[in-house]
């Protein structure tokens, strides 16, 4: 399990989570140790649990958290609130706020638009779910060269006051752990294809990895190409290649 800083662009912490166990139960503990005061975290649906929100609240960070079938008839629940009708009353901003975002990508034109309230005190259950101020709901829809649409839903509960610049920050944010971090891993340094079977040595494997990631996405503006061919040029003349890269850093840590 990674936590990822968005605004570092690396991995800060990181869990080894043992066979027939999931990281459900170790998030809370992993969150306890970090500082995340003015924080808003993110994870995802599998982990939007009253432990998690409550470990969050209490560190004194805010959270957006992804809803599915997971949470049962809370989950349900907040797919029946956001019907048509709550939908044009949170356009109109009467009850709540909307933002909508456009753009172009691989022939497609993909359409995001957020929905935020604070009406939340019709869920019964809403003192169990720590520091739960929002919820809302983000509905993608792809238009490819066909012009044929498909439109997806998904829900969230937040600790956010109505704020859909951050609670659409977030949620585009999150994936930048999948992005910038478990792709760059799986592409970049062959993760996946490791064989290390010792935990501990695999624990501090992976550490090396994500360091020599963040140094890698320190100098690609420099090198102007992907992280691969970056490693693959380090390969070829390694002293000279290492040179550059420490005078590359040290030249922004003088900026």
């Amino acid at each position: 399990m990674n936590v990822y800083s968005d605004l570092l662009s690396m991995c800060i912490d990181q869990e080894m989570i043992e066979e027939k166990t999931n990281e459900i139960t170790a998030i809370p503990d992993v969150i306890k140790r970090l500082n995340i005061e003015g924080v808003i975290c993110t994870w995802d649906a599998l982990n939007t649990q009253k432990n998690t929100v409550k470990a969050v609240i209490e560190r004194k960070g805010d959270y957006v958290g992804a809803l599915k079938g997971n949470q049962g008839n809370f989950y349900q629940d907040v797919i029946d609130y956001f019907d048509e009708d709550r939908l044009l009353l949170i356009q109109s901003q009467y009850e709540g706020a909307y933002k909508k975002e456009i753009e172009k990508s691989h022939s497609q034109i993909i359409t995001y638009e957020y929905y935020q309230t604070e009406k939340v005190k019709w869920y019964s259950e809403i003192k169990n779910w720590e520091g739960l101020k929002s919820i809302g709901l983000v509905i993608k829809t792809i238009e490819d060269k066909t012009r044929k649409k498909t439109e997806e839903k998904r829900y969230y509960i937040s600790s956010l006051l109505l704020d859909i610049y951050n609670f659409s920050k977030a949620i585009r944010n999150h994936w930048n752990i999948e992005n910038k971090l478990h792709w760059q891993l799986d592409f970049t340094f062959k993760a996946d294809e490791n064989t290390t079977v010792n935990k501990k040595a695999l624990f501090n494997l992976q550490i090396i990895k994500k360091f020599a990631l963040n140094i890698l996405n320190q100098v690609k503006e420099e090198y102007r190409c992907s992280l691969k061919k970056i490693r693959f040029q380090i390969s070829l003349n390694a002293p000279e290649e290492l040179e550059k890269i420490f005078k590359i850093m040290e030249k922004k840590l003088e900026n």
